[in-house]
């Protein structure tokens, strides 16, 4: 319909890819292999979207990749990264407010996944390193969000009697600059299949916060690469491994203290708003002008 529309106007088309759905799905074995005829059609019909549009943009360079494996051309790509507020998701907002709304004791450090709950997070992990926690009482977990999943990862705390996890819901925008403040350490999950074929978005903000976190990611993807590059950033563990994952939350719960300066100082320099939407608009400037 985008497509037609701009046919109809005489407007140029571009088009943004936060997620590539179709690789995710078929990564994870939801749809069947990637060489089945399912997997071939819709990658055909993806490609065939693709390739009709002016420009393609994505959120990493790893994605961008991906788009060029799709047949998209160099100079048709438009790098456009997810931003945070710098301003407003910084490391000096109090977030007692939400220790004390969550019963939270002043010995105990929070452990935040923040997001999207779905089956493709693979969050059964936080929930299996919670019980390998279960007897360190000064320890505690929080999944804060909603989706398909939630349910099953409620009924696994139930039925383990995990007294150290929470599920609380969204929280409003206002507010998430000092739920992420509150929180000790962050987690970024997601399964084997999944990497490059999506980015965590939440990440710009934990970034911007200054928080401490581990993040499920396997050493050649782009977040992998980038706890390589920036060391210190956050700790980088493979998916779906229960022990380096615990070993990851053991060194963070060891090192967290008042702010990550490393991830500060990333998002201060590569994740500003304003910066990234001036680019993005020249870049739309130049298209419209040819």
């Amino acid at each position: 319909m985008a497509l037609l529309f701009c046919w109809l106007r005489g407007a140029k088309a571009v088009l943004h890819i936060q997620d590539y759905e179709v690789d995710a799905m078929l990564g994870l074995g939801m749809a069947g292999k990637p060489d089945g005829v399912l997997g071939r059609f819709a990658y055909y019909i993806e490609t065939w979207l693709m390739s009709r549009f002016d420009r393609v943009s994505s959120i990493s360079f790893s994605m961008l990749e991906k788009a060029r494996d799709k047949g998209i051309t160099e100079q048709d790509l438009i790098f456009f990264p997810n931003w945070s507020d710098t301003s407003f998701v910084n490391p000096g907002v109090d977030g007692s407010f939400f220790r004390e709304k969550w019963g939270i004791k002043n010995d105990q450090k929070v452990v935040l996944y923040a997001g999207n709950i779905g089956e493709k997070q693979g969050l059964e992990l936080v929930i299996n390193a919670a019980e390998q926690f279960k007897t360190r009482t000064n320890v505690k977990f929080f999944l804060v969000g909603s989706g398909s999943y939630i349910d099953t990862l409620k009924a696994m705390v139930h039925q383990r009697s995990l007294e150290n996890v929470e599920f609380k819901p969204l929280q409003a925008w206002e507010d998430v600059p000092a739920m992420l403040s509150m929180a000790d350490v962050h987690l970024v999950v997601q399964r084997k299949g999944a990497a490059d074929a999506v980015l965590p978005s939440k990440l710009t903000n934990i970034l911007s916060s200054g928080g401490y976190s581990v993040i499920t990611a396997e050493a050649h993807t782009e977040l992998g690469k980038l706890a390589e590059q920036h060391p210190g950033i956050y700790t980088c563990v493979e998916p779906e491994n229960l022990n380096a994952f615990c070993d990851g939350l053991e060194a963070e719960l060891d090192r967290a203290r008042d702010v990550n300066a490393v991830a500060r100082a990333y998002a201060e320099q590569n994740l500003n708003k304003e910066a990234i939407l001036k680019r993005f608009f020249s870049d739309l400037s130049e298209l419209c002008a040819k």
